[in-house]
């Protein structure tokens, strides 16, 4: 019985080491694509579930610890890009603009599967294209969702922050800690 967690995040990797949790990394392979047509929350609930799932098939007695993130702006939802191009076109979009990140985490486990999710409010300072571009340039975006990494943009585009900060970075912390969920981790 082990503790796994269904994400190549190192961001939620860091955070789950830093709540004291022993556990050991399996990436899931799956479509992402919005193939339902689901609104931004049940489309991440949806996501993070189906990750579990698919590493719960290997590993039918541990539990899989998944989430994921997308950002949500005007009722659409924005994923991670498709190349430095889109990176830019996104950032344009959310200039002086208010957005939402939402993550969910699911914890499947035999027989069950839980899950919870966060929304935090962002936002933008009014952006450049210099400064869209020379963050596009010198940082990886596209593993992120909107394009930017908040650890990275914060100083750059970031105006303000409404709800959990390590929501943002994919791991929705402040309900974690007062969830099921983590009772159920506590006593592995």
């Amino acid at each position: 019985m082990n503790i796994i967690l269904a994400s190549s995040s190192p961001r939620r990797k860091k955070i789950l080491q830093k709540l004291g949790y022993n556990f050991k990394i399996e990436v899931p392979n799956i479509d992402e694509n919005n193939i339902n047509d689901l609104n931004p929350v049940d489309y991440v609930i949806d996501v993070s579930m189906r990750k579990g799932l698919k590493i719960h098939q290997s590993f039918p007695s541990d539990y899989i610890l998944s989430g994921d993130t997308i950002i949500e702006f005007q009722n659409q939802i924005i994923g991670k890009p498709k190349s430095n191009a889109d990176a830019v076109n996104t950032l344009r979009l959310l200039s002086e603009k208010d957005h939402f990140v939402i993550s969910a985490l699911s914890l499947t486990y035999p027989e069950n599967q839980i899950t919870i999710f966060d929304s935090t409010k962002v936002s933008f300072k009014s952006l450049t294209d210099d400064n869209i571009k020379s963050y596009v340039k010198n940082f990886n975006v596209l593993d992120k969702a909107g394009s930017y990494n908040v650890e990275d943009a914060e100083e750059y585009f970031i105006k303000n922050i409404d709800g959990c900060y390590n929501n943002i970075v994919g791991f929705p912390e402040q309900k974690f800690l007062r969830s099921k969920m983590k009772s159920i981790l506590d006593k592995i």
